[in-house]
Parts: C-alpha cells; sequence; structure tokens
C-alpha cells in the first residue's frame, strides 16, 4: 500500500510539473513537446470567447469569436470609406463648381465555415471556404461573397498572432511580464518584415566612407505572444523591431459580444 500511495505522489507531482500553468514559470528553455503542450492548453481556455482587439496605438480593431483550434471562426470590422471632389475657378468663368464628398459606413462580417471551399461546378479548391458578409450604409442591404481561405489577407494585422497561437511556426519560451495587473510569460518567434522585404533604399549623404545612411538589410523582426499564467489566454501580441522602433501589436480585450450572422441573407454553397 505504502509503494502505491508513493507512486501516486510522484505521477501527481509529475502531472503538475507537465501542467501548462506550470511551463510557463519555470526557468530552463521548453522542447518542442512542452511548447506544443502550452500552446494546445491555450486554444482550448480561447475557444468559444469573443475579444475585442486593442490596438497598441489606442485604437479599436475587430471583433473575433474564436474556435478551438486556435483561429477565428468569425469576424466582424467597420470602417468607413471616404471620396469626393474639391471645387475650384473653371477657366474662363468666375463661378467655382461645388465641392462634393461623401462617406459610407460598412460593417464587414467574415464568417470560416470550416469546410472545403467548393467551387459551383463541383470540384474543390484548397483551403477552406469562407462567407464574406458586407453592408453599407448608403444601400442599408447586405451581400454575400464566397472564396476560399488566405489568412493574412482575412485578419490583415491580426492574423499572425492566430498563426502563431496554432502553432504554425518555431516557437520559444520569454521573458515574464505584468499585463493589466496579470503575470504573463512571452512565446517567441522569429518573423519576416510585414510589409516589403527590404527597409527604405540607403540614403546617400557623401564622403567620407562608409556614406550612407543606413544599411539596407532584410529587417528581421520577433513576435511575441504573450499568455496568462493562470488562465493560460492570451493577453498581448506584439512586433518588435529594431531596438528603439515603437512595437506594433495588440491587446485581447475579453468581452461578452453577439456576434451573429447577418439574418435574411442565405448562406453560399460555393465559390464563383
Amino acid at each position: 500500500m505504502k509503494t502505491v500511495a508513493l507512486l501516486a505522489v510522484v505521477l501527481a507531482l509529475l502531472a503538475h510539473a507537465c501542467a501548462p500553468p506550470h511551463l510557463l514559470r519555470i526557468e530552463r528553455p521548453l522542447t518542442r513537446a512542452e511548447i506544443i503542450t502550452v500552446l494546445k492548453a491555450s486554444r482550448e481556455a480561447l475557444a468559444g470567447k469573443t475579444i475585442r482587439v486593442s490596438w497598441l496605438s489606442g485604437a479599436h480593431g475587430p471583433d473575433v469569436l474564436m474556435r478551438p483550434d486556435g483561429r477565428p471562426k468569425m469576424i466582424r470590422a467597420t470602417y468607413g470609406i471616404e471620396g469626393g471632389r474639391v471645387g475650384g475657378t473653371v477657366p474662363g468663368t468666375f463661378v467655382a463648381p461645388p465641392d462634393t464628398s461623401w462617406r459610407d459606413d460598412v460593417t464587414s462580417i467574415v464568417d470560416y465555415t470550416g469546410r472545403p471551399a467548393k467551387r459551383c461546378d463541383g470540384s474543390f479548391e484548397d483551403g477552406e471556404m469562407v462567407i464574406e458578409y458586407e453592408q453599407r450604409s448608403s444601400t442599408k442591404t447586405w451581400t454575400a461573397t464566397a472564396r476560399r481561405r488566405q489568412a493574412s489577407a482575412d485578419v490583415p494585422g491580426i492574423a499572425a498572432a492566430f498563426e502563431m497561437l496554432h502553432g504554425a511556426m518555431a516557437i520559444a519560451l520569454g521573458a515574464r511580464s505584468v499585463i493589466d495587473g496579470r503575470e504573463a510569460r512571452a512565446l517567441v518567434a522569429s518573423s519576416l518584415p510585414s510589409s516589403g522585404a527590404f527597409d527604405r533604399a540607403p540614403l546617400l549623404t557623401g564622403d567620407p566612407r562608409p556614406n550612407v545612411h543606413h544599411d539596407a538589410v532584410p529587417t528581421r523582426t520577433t513576435q511575441l505572444l504573450c499568455i496568462d499564467t493562470t488562465s493560460l489566454l492570451p493577453l498581448r501580441w506584439e512586433v518588435a523591431g529594431r531596438s528603439g522602433s515603437a512595437p506594433r501589436g495588440f491587446t485581447f480585450l475579453y468581452e461578452s459580444i453577439d456576434l451573429q450572422l447577418p439574418a435574411g441573407v442565405d448562406p453560399l454553397d460555393c465559390v464563383h
């Protein structure tokens, strides 16, 4: 009986040592299997929750409903489109045409169906079927289009965070931090530049050599996904560039948001 009890204690200690919250608090580097364990637990904690993206710049981003694989199920975004014409004096006259301007407010809801993308001729495309609903204030009606999933195009600015959570790249354990009073641990991954492969062209400044203002070399950045060490929920994702540059990214605001597909719009079942 003592042997059985001792074995139970040892197994319990091992289970605790391997539990994701404990893994986020240890100091040694994590193995690939341990990183996978942490990501899996974080995805499970996040599944079914709604997020309001808050950019580090202070602006609010889209609302997101999460699914169990660490990727969005539904994304709702609102934005405005503005245009117009500025008036001026018409040659040969003293009459200036009137200034015209307009604005259209757009609501976009992207639904990730989880089904393969199917063409209307019955064939299938590689990737997931995505249906995008759009309503403009000028028409007050909803339209729907079907296409296949394109991660970087579907969720601009936030796609890399969800790809990282999904485990689509090599990830290591990073530093501790406190975010809004909550202890967090960073998961770290390298990333290529988000826009363009190079910095701007070198600026010539004259002699003596070297006569360039900076080096025109590919800029590699680092992604940080900060996870709450208790709840295992992601708290912040950011991209840090060169020393001195401001980080880019967003925080995860967990709010109760009613995300639903538009009523009265027939769901599409094929990509034209």
